[in-house]
């Protein structure tokens, strides 16, 4: 089984070309005749495919993902499997993820942001009230449509609030850059997680660049003890971005559309 599916057909679908590739994944753009739509299909690696556990994780993220249905949060259409191949079939959005944005504009003005960040928190309120925890909230997993739209996406570390942490031992689920000091301390995880992450992705949307850069051990450090430098964001968001990045998961904003 090759790892490139392009050109290929993977169930009903006809892949056309890679449009993206994670840790746990490779995304493509692809055409379902029947409905005479395009769709990105979401394939889990055929090296990760003998791993059972991933195979699991993978499937928590179809159910999970499939059971929320907001204008916020890519739509799940299908879940598959062929010759090996476990696929994912989601809503095709025309237009850039966030990090592809920041690297062609540095930073945004702040009612675009403001705009961005309003839509993603409605999407998590959505989510973390139906138990979920989306715990990888970060530029990357936010698409753009060309009408300003903003959509979350890829679930593949989503749990239910009570649900089995899926990992291997010693393993981070989640981008350092974006990690709540809970994360980085490997402590429970709830909706405060998520919001602390949106509260990263907003300072990035306003400054160009994330308050914790360098090694991950670093990162992680400077998560769980130093303040951010709020002096770089315009000033009516200091005190917006600060509340959300509270080291102190219960001192931050109740919902993430506070």
């Amino acid at each position: 089984m090759r790892s490139d599916y392009t050109g290929r057909q993977l169930g009903q679908y006809q892949v056309i070309e890679q449009i993206g590739r994670g840790g746990m994944a490779v995304v493509y753009k692809a055409y379902h005749p029947a409905l005479q739509r395009y769709v990105a299909i979401k394939v889990l690696p055929e090296e990760l495919s003998r791993d059972s556990s991933f195979v699991e994780r993978f499937r928590r993220e179809a159910q999970a993902a499939g059971s929320l249905s907001h204008p916020h949060i890519v739509t799940v259409y299908d879940v598959g499997e062929t010759n090996g191949a476990h696929f994912i079939v989601m809503e095709f959005v025309e237009g850039p993820s966030l990090t592809q944005v920041l690297k062609r504009q540095g930073s945004l003005p702040p009612r675009r942001a403001a705009s961005i960040i309003g839509q993603i928190a409605s999407a998590l309120d959505y989510a973390h009230g139906r138990g979920f925890v989306h715990r990888d909230i970060k530029p990357g997993n936010i698409l753009v449509a060309a009408d300003g739209t903003a959509k979350l996406t890829d679930f593949g570390i989503v749990k239910p609030s009570e649900g089995t942490r899926l990992t291997r031992t010693g393993s981070l689920l989640g981008t350092p850059a974006y990690m709540s000091p809970e994360q980085a301390k490997d402590a429970g995880v709830g909706p405060p997680t998520d919001i602390y992450s949106l509260g990263i992705v907003t300072y990035e949307l306003l400054s160009g660049g994330v308050p914790f850069s360098g090694q991950t051990v670093a990162v992680l450090h400077a998560h769980l003890h130093d303040p951010p430098d709020l002096s770089v964001l315009p000033g009516a968001f200091q005190p917006v971005v600060g509340k959300a990045l509270e080291k102190d998961p219960q001192a931050r904003y109740r919902t993430a559309g506070a």
